[in-house]
């Protein structure tokens, strides 16, 4: 499964969640704008005011780079499925996964303001 969206968010954030009780992560002045929680994964992107970001969820091993991603964690997803969102909760993209614990890897093309942002689930 591999889908795209392309967004410009507001806040110029992505949340990633697994559809349960979320524990937001602080959004704090990092150099990399990339914050975790287990229940809640929030990414930075393009300042809304500058364009659209590109964002690609795939379950597919095969679309991961050989190169290190900007995130490898594990994010709690009780209810088999993971949700792309804006900061105003607006649901853009649902995908299921197999299991209550679902690996996720982030790759970006800038630290803070990235215009394209590949997602691998698994």
């Amino acid at each position: 499964m591999k889908h795209t969206i392309t967004a410009a968010p507001p806040n110029s954030m992505f949340f990633i969640s697994g559809n349960g009780a979320e524990v937001l992560p602080e959004i704090d002045r990092r150099p990399v704008s990339l914050w975790w929680t287990r229940s809640c994964i929030v990414t930075g992107c393009l300042m809304f005011a500058d364009g659209e970001t590109e964002l690609i969820v795939s379950s597919s091993e095969e679309d991961a780079p050989n190169t290190e991603p900007a995130f490898d964690g594990i994010l709690d997803t009780p209810r088999r499925v993971v949700e792309i969102s804006t900061s105003e909760r607006q649901v853009l993209l649902r995908c299921d996964v197999a299991g209550h614990f679902t690996r996720v890897r982030i790759w970006r093309d800038h630290p803070t303001e990235p215009e394209h942002i590949l997602i691998v689930l698994g």
